[in-house]
């Protein structure tokens, strides 16, 4: 009886066998049908991890995704950070956060835009290969400028709707996906009410129509702005912080919410988000969203400390969100930054979270003279290896927001600037 069960157990597993080979037989011949051109297509569309994946399907797929001539084609990863320097004129760089080719080709210094005369470009905000710039004229009036580093293509887009007598423009924010839309993005210009910043409405610039609506917000309660964006799965993601009875105080640790709206700003919704939420840089990373920023107390004791190293201690700590239905953040990482670090000569701010490992990265300072920092640096904390480095010295009088940059060398997203 066993012999029989044993031979019967056999045959199931060979026509299993023969099932999956004959399924991988198909998609090898449906793949072979397809040219290298509709391969490159469909790539260029996917996440970086999903293409290192794909060099294993068959020899052909991976001389494609290695070829020199299909590099810019392809998705790119976390190029490096974009900031300015100042005082004695706007200058910007890349501060590169690896050796890759494709950055040579990559025009940080916005020289593009020179022939415009802008006598003032500020960086705003970047969104998958593309980069908001707020440029003044002559006149010192603003103009939003969309570009493109990487084909150093732009357009300048049409000014804003004037707000209301008591509000004001307070956040401007990219919402952009290529892989969705590769030639259609929005701008989103929040505003909010001139004493407590609470927002109110939103002028909304669609490329497709080349002209602003406004919109009222869609949410109850009283919010405000804090730094940082990102968009995902058709959302753009603000973290902000709750009004209570007519204050804004962001050095409270709670009352923390992460505020969610599409591109059209029809959909609105909130999630509450952990303590410490107003310090820190928002990213996708490995596929889930991730929050970095400086721990609340209590912090991480160590057996070292005592009482004077715990006066300095700080503490960064890395959340994710695992579940939008449940809206549970988890607790990943933590990392004493003081143990890295001289604190008392150094000061510091996360800045963001590389979007595909599981490495963060901050900027350190030392000095500040009343316009910018001294002796600043990029530096890197590896969550697996535990592995800290300095990646690269800024140049100096670095001061502002530190972007991050993912290059994206399409050139069916931005018109040239002098044919609008």
């Amino acid at each position: 009886m066993e012999e029989e069960e044993e031979e019967g157990s056999k045959k199931d597993n060979s026509l299993v066998s023969e099932a999956e080979a004959e399924a991988e037989a198909a998609a090898a011949a449906a793949a072979s049908l397809l040219t290298d051109d509709l391969i490159m297509e469909i790539l260029s569309r996917l996440p970086v991890r999903s293409v290192h994946r794909f060099k294993c399907v068959c020899k052909r797929w991976r001389d494609l995704i290695a070829c020199p001539a299909h590099r810019e084609k392809l998705p790119q990863t976390l190029a490096g950070f974009l900031y300015t320097t100042y005082p004695g004129g706007y200058r910007h760089h890349l501060a590169a956060v690896s050796a890759a080719t494709v950055i040579d080709s990559v025009d940080a210094s916005l020289g593009f835009l020179r022939p415009m005369n802008y006598t003032k470009i500020r960086l705003v905000d970047t969104c998958n290969g593309l980069l908001l710039c707020s440029c003044y004229n002559n006149n010192n009036e603003e103009r939003l400028v969309v570009c493109n580093p990487a084909t150093q293509r732009w357009t300048e887009l049409p000014p804003p709707p004037q707000p209301q007598p008591t509000t004001d423009y307070c956040a401007q924010h990219l919402a952009f996906d290529p892989a969705v839309s590769p030639s259609h993005f929005c701008v989103l210009d929040f505003e909010a009410t001139v004493k407590e910043w609470h927002l109110t409405g939103v002028s909304i610039y669609s490329s497709r129509t080349r002209a602003w609506t406004h919109r009222d917000i869609g949410l109850v309660d009283k919010i405000v702005l804090v730094s940082g964006s990102v968009f995902v799965g058709g959302m753009l993601h603000l973290p902000g912080k709750l009004c209570k009875d007519g204050r804004n105080s962001i050095e409270d640790d709670d009352n923390f919410v992460l505020v969610l709206v599409d591109k059209e700003c029809k959909a609105w919704k909130t999630v509450r988000a952990p303590r410490g939420f107003y310090s820190g840089a928002i990213g996708l990373s490995q596929e889930c969203l991730h929050y970095v920023t400086r721990s609340p107390a209590p912090l991480t004791i160590l057996d070292d400390d005592n009482e004077d190293t715990l006066l300095l201690a700080s503490e960064i700590a890395v959340w994710c969100l695992k579940d939008y239905d449940s809206r549970e953040w988890v607790l990943k990482h933590t990392v004493r930054i003081d143990k890295l670090l001289n604190v008392i000569e150094k000061e510091y701010s996360v800045v963001g979270i590389h979007p595909d490992c599981d490495t963060i990265f901050f900027v350190t300072r030392g000095a500040y003279d009343g316009d910018s920092w001294d002796d600043a640096s990029l530096a890197s904390w590896d969550m697996r290896r535990l592995e800290f480095r300095t990646v690269v010295n800024l140049e100096k009088g670095s001061a502002g927001i530190y972007l991050p940059y993912v290059p994206m060398f399409s050139e069916s997203t931005l018109a040239d600037g002098d044919d609008l």
